[in-house]
Protein backbone atom coordinates (compact mmCIF):
# COMPACT_ATOMS: atom_id res chain seq x y z
CA UNK A 1 0.00 0.00 0.00
CA UNK A 2 1.34 3.38 -0.74
CA UNK A 3 1.83 5.70 1.87
CA UNK A 4 -1.14 7.94 3.17
CA UNK A 5 -3.60 5.99 0.79
CA UNK A 6 -6.42 4.71 1.92
CA UNK A 7 -9.66 2.96 0.11
CA UNK A 8 -13.30 3.34 0.11
CA UNK A 9 -15.62 0.61 -2.01
CA UNK A 10 -15.78 2.29 -5.33
CA UNK A 11 -13.19 5.11 -5.38
CA UNK A 12 -9.29 5.72 -3.30
CA UNK A 13 -8.50 7.80 -0.82
CA UNK A 14 -5.35 10.05 -0.51
CA UNK A 15 -4.11 12.77 1.33
CA UNK A 16 -2.79 15.86 -0.52
CA UNK A 17 -1.79 17.93 2.69
CA UNK A 18 -3.42 18.28 6.41
CA UNK A 19 -6.07 20.02 4.71
CA UNK A 20 -7.43 18.41 1.51
CA UNK A 21 -8.54 14.82 0.45
CA UNK A 22 -8.85 13.64 -2.63
CA UNK A 23 -11.16 11.28 -3.93
CA UNK A 24 -10.07 9.18 -7.19
CA UNK A 25 -10.64 6.73 -9.25
CA UNK A 26 -6.86 5.50 -10.39
CA UNK A 27 -8.36 4.07 -13.63
CA UNK A 28 -10.15 6.82 -15.49
CA UNK A 29 -8.55 9.65 -13.75
CA UNK A 30 -12.25 10.91 -11.94
CA UNK A 31 -11.33 12.62 -8.64
CA UNK A 32 -12.66 15.48 -6.76
CA UNK A 33 -10.95 17.60 -3.89
CA UNK A 34 -12.51 17.69 -0.73
CA UNK A 35 -11.30 19.71 2.65
CA UNK A 36 -10.71 17.95 5.67
CA UNK A 37 -13.09 18.34 8.63
CA UNK A 38 -16.01 17.23 6.49
CA UNK A 39 -18.04 13.72 6.10
CA UNK A 40 -16.15 12.26 3.46
CA UNK A 41 -17.85 9.26 3.54
CA UNK A 42 -21.77 10.99 3.43
CA UNK A 43 -20.19 13.33 0.62
CA UNK A 44 -19.00 9.89 -1.71
CA UNK A 45 -22.31 8.57 -1.00
CA UNK A 46 -24.90 11.55 -1.74
CA UNK A 47 -22.86 13.70 -3.87
CA UNK A 48 -19.66 12.08 -5.38
CA UNK A 49 -20.51 8.82 -6.53
CA UNK A 50 -24.20 10.44 -8.37
CA UNK A 51 -21.47 12.14 -10.39
CA UNK A 52 -19.13 9.90 -10.58
CA UNK A 53 -21.78 7.25 -12.10
CA UNK A 54 -23.01 9.91 -14.71
CA UNK A 55 -19.41 10.56 -15.91
CA UNK A 56 -17.55 7.29 -15.92
CA UNK A 57 -18.40 5.33 -18.71
CA UNK A 58 -17.53 8.10 -21.38
CA UNK A 59 -13.71 8.56 -18.93
CA UNK A 60 -13.22 5.02 -19.42
CA UNK A 61 -13.95 4.91 -22.94
CA UNK A 62 -11.63 7.86 -23.70
CA UNK A 63 -8.81 6.97 -21.27
CA UNK A 64 -8.89 3.51 -23.02
CA UNK A 65 -8.36 5.23 -26.15
CA UNK A 66 -5.61 7.33 -25.17
CA UNK A 67 -3.83 4.81 -23.60
CA UNK A 68 -4.48 1.81 -26.04
CA UNK A 69 -5.18 3.29 -29.78
CA UNK A 70 -3.44 6.26 -29.75
CA UNK A 71 -1.32 6.55 -33.29
CA UNK A 72 2.61 7.71 -33.94
CA UNK A 73 2.40 11.40 -33.63
CA UNK A 74 6.46 11.94 -33.68
CA UNK A 75 9.28 10.22 -35.13
CA UNK A 76 12.68 11.15 -33.72
CA UNK A 77 15.42 11.18 -36.48
CA UNK A 78 18.84 10.12 -35.34
CA UNK A 79 19.83 10.49 -38.68
CA UNK A 80 24.27 11.57 -37.51
CA UNK A 81 25.70 8.73 -34.80
CA UNK A 82 28.42 11.09 -34.16
CA UNK A 83 28.66 13.77 -31.41
CA UNK A 84 30.98 16.96 -30.80
CA UNK A 85 30.57 16.34 -26.92
CA UNK A 86 30.76 13.62 -24.71
CA UNK A 87 28.52 14.16 -21.80
CA UNK A 88 28.53 12.56 -18.52
CA UNK A 89 25.25 10.60 -18.87
CA UNK A 90 24.17 10.60 -22.40
CA UNK A 91 21.70 7.56 -23.27
CA UNK A 92 23.30 6.48 -26.31
CA UNK A 93 26.39 4.35 -26.04
CA UNK A 94 29.99 5.87 -26.21
CA UNK A 95 30.62 3.45 -29.23
CA UNK A 96 28.04 4.53 -31.50
CA UNK A 97 28.42 8.62 -30.77
CA UNK A 98 32.42 7.73 -31.72
CA UNK A 99 30.90 6.30 -35.15
CA UNK A 100 30.81 8.75 -38.02
CA UNK A 101 28.02 7.67 -39.89
CA UNK A 102 25.38 9.57 -40.93
CA UNK A 103 22.28 9.37 -43.26
CA UNK A 104 23.11 11.26 -46.96
CA UNK A 105 20.53 13.75 -47.78
CA UNK A 106 18.56 11.55 -50.24
CA UNK A 107 18.53 8.58 -47.87
CA UNK A 108 17.22 11.54 -45.44
CA UNK A 109 14.67 12.46 -47.43
CA UNK A 110 13.79 8.91 -48.64
CA UNK A 111 12.73 8.30 -44.95
CA UNK A 112 10.33 12.13 -44.55
CA UNK A 113 8.87 11.25 -47.84
CA UNK A 114 7.82 7.66 -46.03
CA UNK A 115 6.49 9.55 -42.78
CA UNK A 116 4.29 11.81 -45.64
CA UNK A 117 3.28 8.55 -47.19
CA UNK A 118 2.41 7.31 -43.64
CA UNK A 119 0.15 10.20 -42.22
CA UNK A 120 -1.55 10.40 -46.26
CA UNK A 121 -2.26 6.76 -45.63
CA UNK A 122 -3.98 7.36 -42.05
CA UNK A 123 -6.66 9.65 -43.21
CA UNK A 124 -3.76 12.84 -44.08
CA UNK A 125 -5.54 15.06 -41.32
CA UNK A 126 -2.49 15.30 -38.68
CA UNK A 127 0.84 16.15 -40.53
CA UNK A 128 3.78 13.99 -38.48
CA UNK A 129 6.04 15.51 -36.29
CA UNK A 130 9.76 14.85 -37.13
CA UNK A 131 12.56 16.12 -34.44
CA UNK A 132 15.86 15.92 -35.33
CA UNK A 133 17.39 14.68 -32.28
CA UNK A 134 20.75 13.09 -30.93
CA UNK A 135 23.58 12.39 -31.47
CA UNK A 136 24.09 15.85 -32.74
CA UNK A 137 22.04 17.31 -35.49
CA UNK A 138 23.52 20.16 -36.38
CA UNK A 139 26.90 18.05 -37.40
CA UNK A 140 24.55 17.30 -40.62
CA UNK A 141 22.92 20.91 -40.39
CA UNK A 142 23.14 21.87 -44.45
CA UNK A 143 21.03 18.74 -45.09
CA UNK A 144 18.70 19.23 -42.32
CA UNK A 145 18.15 22.62 -43.30
CA UNK A 146 17.18 21.67 -46.57
CA UNK A 147 14.88 18.97 -45.47
CA UNK A 148 12.94 21.58 -43.39
CA UNK A 149 12.66 23.82 -46.77
CA UNK A 150 11.64 21.07 -49.05
CA UNK A 151 8.85 19.52 -46.40
CA UNK A 152 7.41 22.56 -44.57
CA UNK A 153 3.66 22.11 -44.91
CA UNK A 154 4.09 18.36 -45.31
CA UNK A 155 5.58 17.75 -41.75
CA UNK A 156 6.11 19.58 -38.13
CA UNK A 157 9.80 19.88 -37.08
CA UNK A 158 11.92 20.40 -33.74
CA UNK A 159 15.39 19.53 -33.27
CA UNK A 160 17.24 18.63 -30.04
CA UNK A 161 20.58 20.41 -29.84
CA UNK A 162 23.23 20.84 -27.32
CA UNK A 163 23.54 24.25 -28.83
CA UNK A 164 27.22 24.36 -29.32
CA UNK A 165 27.12 24.23 -33.47
CA UNK A 166 24.62 27.48 -33.40
CA UNK A 167 25.28 30.63 -35.52
CA UNK A 168 22.88 33.48 -35.12
CA UNK A 169 22.14 32.87 -39.13
CA UNK A 170 21.15 29.37 -38.30
CA UNK A 171 18.42 30.39 -35.40
CA UNK A 172 17.14 33.27 -37.67
CA UNK A 173 16.42 30.45 -39.85
CA UNK A 174 14.55 28.04 -37.51
CA UNK A 175 12.68 31.26 -36.03
CA UNK A 176 11.31 32.08 -39.94
CA UNK A 177 10.01 28.93 -40.55
CA UNK A 178 8.40 27.89 -37.07
CA UNK A 179 10.87 24.76 -35.85
CA UNK A 180 10.48 23.69 -32.24
CA UNK A 181 13.72 24.30 -30.64
CA UNK A 182 15.10 22.04 -27.75
CA UNK A 183 18.48 23.29 -26.52
CA UNK A 184 20.28 21.45 -23.13
CA UNK A 185 21.79 23.59 -20.68
CA UNK A 186 22.57 22.01 -17.36
CA UNK A 187 22.96 24.58 -14.63
CA UNK A 188 23.25 28.43 -14.26
CA UNK A 189 26.98 27.86 -12.77
CA UNK A 190 29.51 27.74 -15.45
CA UNK A 191 31.62 25.02 -13.73
CA UNK A 192 28.60 22.73 -12.83
CA UNK A 193 27.47 22.87 -16.78
CA UNK A 194 30.84 22.29 -18.04
CA UNK A 195 31.73 19.25 -15.60
CA UNK A 196 28.80 17.25 -17.06
CA UNK A 197 28.42 18.49 -21.01
CA UNK A 198 32.06 18.85 -22.36
CA UNK A 199 33.90 18.17 -25.42
CA UNK A 200 35.88 14.87 -26.21
CA UNK A 201 38.76 16.72 -25.09
CA UNK A 202 37.05 18.22 -21.81
CA UNK A 203 36.07 21.65 -23.18
CA UNK A 204 33.16 22.84 -21.36
CA UNK A 205 30.19 24.19 -23.64
CA UNK A 206 28.51 26.67 -21.39
CA UNK A 207 29.07 29.95 -23.32
CA UNK A 208 28.58 28.81 -26.71
CA UNK A 209 24.86 27.44 -25.04
CA UNK A 210 24.26 30.62 -23.68
CA UNK A 211 24.77 32.71 -26.77
CA UNK A 212 22.75 30.92 -28.92
CA UNK A 213 20.01 31.01 -26.17
CA UNK A 214 20.23 34.43 -26.64
CA UNK A 215 20.12 34.53 -30.01
CA UNK A 216 16.68 33.17 -29.18
CA UNK A 217 15.37 35.97 -27.43
CA UNK A 218 11.91 34.68 -26.07
CA UNK A 219 11.13 32.58 -28.95
CA UNK A 220 8.29 30.79 -27.84
CA UNK A 221 9.08 27.41 -29.51
CA UNK A 222 12.51 27.40 -27.73
CA UNK A 223 12.26 25.28 -24.70
CA UNK A 224 15.28 24.79 -22.54
CA UNK A 225 16.49 21.17 -21.50
CA UNK A 226 17.85 20.50 -17.89
CA UNK A 227 19.17 16.99 -17.12
CA UNK A 228 19.34 16.74 -13.02
CA UNK A 229 22.42 14.74 -11.55
CA UNK A 230 23.33 14.59 -8.50
CA UNK A 231 26.00 17.72 -9.27
CA UNK A 232 23.26 20.22 -10.30
CA UNK A 233 19.97 19.05 -7.93
CA UNK A 234 20.83 21.61 -5.52
CA UNK A 235 20.67 24.71 -8.21
CA UNK A 236 17.18 23.85 -9.62
CA UNK A 237 15.60 27.16 -8.38
CA UNK A 238 18.54 29.18 -9.45
CA UNK A 239 18.40 27.16 -13.22
CA UNK A 240 14.41 28.78 -13.55
CA UNK A 241 15.52 31.91 -12.44
CA UNK A 242 18.68 32.45 -14.63
CA UNK A 243 16.30 31.41 -17.53
CA UNK A 244 13.62 33.27 -16.46
CA UNK A 245 15.68 36.37 -17.06
CA UNK A 246 17.16 34.96 -20.55
CA UNK A 247 13.68 35.07 -21.44
CA UNK A 248 12.92 31.37 -22.07
CA UNK A 249 9.49 30.39 -21.91
CA UNK A 250 9.72 26.87 -21.30
CA UNK A 251 12.72 24.72 -19.27
CA UNK A 252 12.18 20.69 -18.76
CA UNK A 253 13.86 19.52 -15.73
CA UNK A 254 14.66 15.88 -16.85
CA UNK A 255 15.85 13.44 -14.13
CA UNK A 256 18.90 11.14 -15.54
CA UNK A 257 17.85 8.18 -17.03
CA UNK A 258 19.41 5.23 -15.76
CA UNK A 259 19.52 3.31 -19.00
CA UNK A 260 23.60 3.51 -19.62
CA UNK A 261 25.76 2.64 -16.43
CA UNK A 262 27.97 5.88 -16.47
CA UNK A 263 24.41 7.78 -15.60
CA UNK A 264 23.04 5.55 -12.49
CA UNK A 265 26.07 6.46 -10.85
CA UNK A 266 24.99 10.37 -11.40
CA UNK A 267 21.16 9.43 -10.01
CA UNK A 268 20.17 11.83 -7.50
CA UNK A 269 18.79 10.85 -4.27
CA UNK A 270 14.68 10.98 -4.51
CA UNK A 271 14.32 12.89 -1.33
CA UNK A 272 16.73 15.47 -2.87
CA UNK A 273 15.31 15.81 -5.81
CA UNK A 274 12.07 16.04 -4.12
CA UNK A 275 13.10 19.04 -2.29
CA UNK A 276 14.94 20.77 -4.95
CA UNK A 277 12.20 19.94 -8.14
CA UNK A 278 9.53 21.44 -5.75
CA UNK A 279 11.57 24.59 -4.89
CA UNK A 280 11.97 25.10 -8.21
CA UNK A 281 8.66 24.76 -8.82
CA UNK A 282 7.55 27.57 -6.58
CA UNK A 283 10.69 29.90 -7.77
CA UNK A 284 9.15 29.68 -11.45
CA UNK A 285 5.24 30.63 -9.82
CA UNK A 286 7.17 33.46 -7.67
CA UNK A 287 8.65 34.89 -10.98
CA UNK A 288 5.57 34.54 -12.86
CA UNK A 289 3.45 36.02 -10.53
CA UNK A 290 5.76 38.88 -9.62
CA UNK A 291 6.80 39.92 -13.19
CA UNK A 292 3.40 38.77 -15.27
CA UNK A 293 6.37 37.14 -17.63
CA UNK A 294 5.77 33.26 -17.16
CA UNK A 295 8.51 30.37 -17.39
CA UNK A 296 6.60 27.19 -17.50
CA UNK A 297 8.53 24.06 -16.23
CA UNK A 298 7.40 21.29 -19.17
CA UNK A 299 7.26 17.87 -17.22
CA UNK A 300 5.30 19.45 -14.58
CA UNK A 301 2.68 21.29 -16.56
CA UNK A 302 2.28 18.16 -18.32
CA UNK A 303 1.84 16.46 -15.05
CA UNK A 304 -1.04 18.96 -14.28
CA UNK A 305 -2.66 18.47 -17.57
CA UNK A 306 -2.70 14.64 -16.71
CA UNK A 307 -4.81 15.39 -14.08
CA UNK A 308 -7.28 18.19 -14.83
CA UNK A 309 -7.38 17.00 -19.16
CA UNK A 310 -5.41 13.14 -18.92
CA UNK A 311 -6.25 12.87 -22.21
CA UNK A 312 -4.57 16.24 -23.40
CA UNK A 313 -1.19 15.77 -22.28
CA UNK A 314 1.76 15.79 -24.79
CA UNK A 315 4.88 13.90 -23.35
CA UNK A 316 4.06 10.54 -23.68
CA UNK A 317 6.19 9.26 -21.41
CA UNK A 318 3.98 9.19 -18.32
CA UNK A 319 1.04 7.49 -19.46
CA UNK A 320 0.87 3.44 -19.23
CA UNK A 321 1.74 2.06 -22.03
CA UNK A 322 4.49 5.15 -22.34
CA UNK A 323 4.10 6.74 -25.72
CA UNK A 324 7.10 4.51 -27.23
CA UNK A 325 6.55 1.88 -30.23
CA UNK A 326 2.78 3.79 -29.83
CA UNK A 327 2.89 7.55 -30.19
CA UNK A 328 6.68 7.74 -31.47
CA UNK A 329 9.49 5.74 -32.89
CA UNK A 330 13.68 6.07 -33.05
CA UNK A 331 14.92 6.08 -36.19
CA UNK A 332 18.95 5.46 -35.93
CA UNK A 333 21.47 6.49 -38.52
CA UNK A 334 21.74 2.77 -40.13
CA UNK A 335 17.44 3.09 -40.55
CA UNK A 336 16.98 0.83 -37.46
CA UNK A 337 13.85 1.72 -35.88
CA UNK A 338 13.11 1.64 -32.41
CA UNK A 339 10.42 2.29 -29.81
CA UNK A 340 12.64 5.60 -28.39
CA UNK A 341 15.94 6.97 -28.39
CA UNK A 342 16.77 5.27 -24.95
CA UNK A 343 16.50 2.14 -26.57
CA UNK A 344 18.59 2.66 -29.32
CA UNK A 345 21.71 0.20 -28.99
CA UNK A 346 19.19 -2.36 -27.36
CA UNK A 347 19.02 -4.71 -30.57
CA UNK A 348 16.38 -6.88 -29.00
CA UNK A 349 14.05 -3.75 -29.29
CA UNK A 350 14.38 -3.32 -33.09
CA UNK A 351 11.47 -2.89 -34.48
CA UNK A 352 12.46 -3.15 -38.33
CA UNK A 353 14.78 -0.97 -40.63
CA UNK A 354 12.70 2.01 -41.90
CA UNK A 355 14.97 1.42 -45.65
CA UNK A 356 13.29 -2.27 -45.61
CA UNK A 357 10.15 -2.20 -43.83
CA UNK A 358 7.52 -0.24 -44.23
CA UNK A 359 6.09 1.92 -41.11
CA UNK A 360 2.80 -0.12 -40.60
CA UNK A 361 5.17 -3.67 -40.03
CA UNK A 362 7.81 -1.82 -37.98
CA UNK A 363 4.87 -0.54 -35.46
CA UNK A 364 3.08 -4.27 -35.78
CA UNK A 365 6.58 -6.26 -34.35
CA UNK A 366 7.42 -7.96 -31.58
CA UNK A 367 9.53 -5.60 -30.01
CA UNK A 368 7.23 -3.04 -30.25
CA UNK A 369 4.37 -5.10 -28.98
CA UNK A 370 6.62 -5.92 -26.38
CA UNK A 371 7.10 -2.24 -25.57
CA UNK A 372 3.02 -2.07 -25.54
CA UNK A 373 2.63 -4.85 -23.47
CA UNK A 374 4.01 -2.86 -20.27
CA UNK A 375 0.88 -1.80 -18.49
CA UNK A 376 0.80 -0.47 -15.19
CA UNK A 377 -1.93 -2.55 -13.77
CA UNK A 378 0.75 -5.91 -14.48
CA UNK A 379 3.27 -3.57 -12.58
CA UNK A 380 3.11 -4.95 -8.57
CA UNK A 381 3.39 -1.90 -6.57
CA UNK A 382 2.22 0.50 -9.47
CA UNK A 383 -1.35 -2.03 -9.95
CA UNK A 384 -2.71 -0.52 -6.14
CA UNK A 385 -1.36 2.96 -6.85
CA UNK A 386 -4.04 5.77 -6.80
CA UNK A 387 -1.85 7.87 -9.38
CA UNK A 388 -1.04 5.10 -12.14
CA UNK A 389 -2.87 6.66 -14.80
CA UNK A 390 -0.87 9.84 -13.98
CA UNK A 391 2.51 8.77 -13.46
CA UNK A 392 2.75 5.90 -16.04
CA UNK A 393 5.32 4.37 -14.51
CA UNK A 394 8.06 5.45 -16.71
CA UNK A 395 10.90 4.51 -18.06
CA UNK A 396 10.31 0.64 -19.65
CA UNK A 397 13.98 1.59 -20.87
CA UNK A 398 15.27 2.88 -17.53
CA UNK A 399 13.55 0.15 -15.31
CA UNK A 400 14.79 -2.96 -18.36
CA UNK A 401 18.03 -1.79 -18.02
CA UNK A 402 18.56 -0.98 -14.18
CA UNK A 403 16.51 -4.22 -13.15
CA UNK A 404 16.82 -6.68 -15.59
CA UNK A 405 13.03 -6.79 -16.38
CA UNK A 406 10.30 -4.41 -18.08
CA UNK A 407 7.40 -5.38 -15.22
CA UNK A 408 9.25 -3.15 -11.95
CA UNK A 409 8.11 0.40 -10.83
CA UNK A 410 10.49 3.51 -11.73
CA UNK A 411 13.41 4.06 -9.67
CA UNK A 412 12.17 7.80 -9.20
CA UNK A 413 8.65 6.29 -8.23
CA UNK A 414 8.33 8.01 -4.64
CA UNK A 415 9.53 11.56 -6.63
CA UNK A 416 6.67 11.34 -9.31
CA UNK A 417 4.16 10.38 -6.65
CA UNK A 418 4.99 13.80 -4.21
CA UNK A 419 4.56 16.12 -7.69
CA UNK A 420 1.60 14.75 -8.71
CA UNK A 421 0.58 15.30 -4.66
CA UNK A 422 2.31 18.48 -5.59
CA UNK A 423 0.00 19.32 -8.54
CA UNK A 424 -3.13 18.17 -6.71
CA UNK A 425 -2.05 20.99 -3.94
CA UNK A 426 -1.64 23.80 -6.61
CA UNK A 427 -5.22 22.92 -8.06
CA UNK A 428 -6.77 22.79 -4.47
CA UNK A 429 -4.73 26.65 -4.12
CA UNK A 430 -6.42 27.49 -7.49
CA UNK A 431 -2.78 28.40 -8.75
CA UNK A 432 -2.98 26.47 -11.86
CA UNK A 433 -2.60 29.57 -14.06
CA UNK A 434 0.96 29.97 -12.81
CA UNK A 435 1.99 26.75 -14.23
CA UNK A 436 0.02 26.66 -17.51
CA UNK A 437 0.37 28.82 -20.37
CA UNK A 438 -2.73 30.70 -20.66
CA UNK A 439 -3.41 29.22 -24.57
CA UNK A 440 -3.83 26.04 -23.03
CA UNK A 441 -6.22 27.15 -20.45
CA UNK A 442 -8.30 28.41 -22.89
CA UNK A 443 -8.75 25.60 -24.90
CA UNK A 444 -9.91 23.24 -21.83
CA UNK A 445 -13.46 22.73 -21.05
CA UNK A 446 -15.53 21.18 -17.90
CA UNK A 447 -16.89 17.28 -18.47
CA UNK A 448 -17.59 17.24 -14.86
CA UNK A 449 -17.48 19.99 -11.80
CA UNK A 450 -18.88 19.70 -8.69
CA UNK A 451 -19.04 23.19 -7.09
CA UNK A 452 -19.76 23.95 -3.12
Amino acid sequence: MHYNTGSHLRLTLCDIDEETLLVIDPDTVFWVLVPKGECVYSKITHDILPLYDEVKRECEEEMHDFRFTSNPGVIYMNSVSRCNLNCSYCYIPQEIRKNHQQMNKEQLFEVLMKACEYSEENGGNRKLTVVFHGSEPLLMKEEIFAAIEEFEGMLYFGIQTNGTLFREYDVEFLKKHGVSVGISLDSSYPETHDSLRKTWDGKGTFEKVVEAIDWFDGYQRLNVVTTITKQNVSQLPAMVSFLHAKNVPSVLLNPVRGTQGPARSLMPDNEILKKFFISALKRAMELTEKTGKQIIVGNFANIMVGIIAPTARKLMCDISPCGGGRCFFAIATDGNVFPCGEFIGIEESRGGNIFRNSIPDIMNSDSFERIRDRVVEKIEHCDTCAFRNICGAPCPAEVSSMQGNFYNPSPYCEFYEELIRFAFKIIAEDKVKYFLKEDALNTLGYKYRMVE
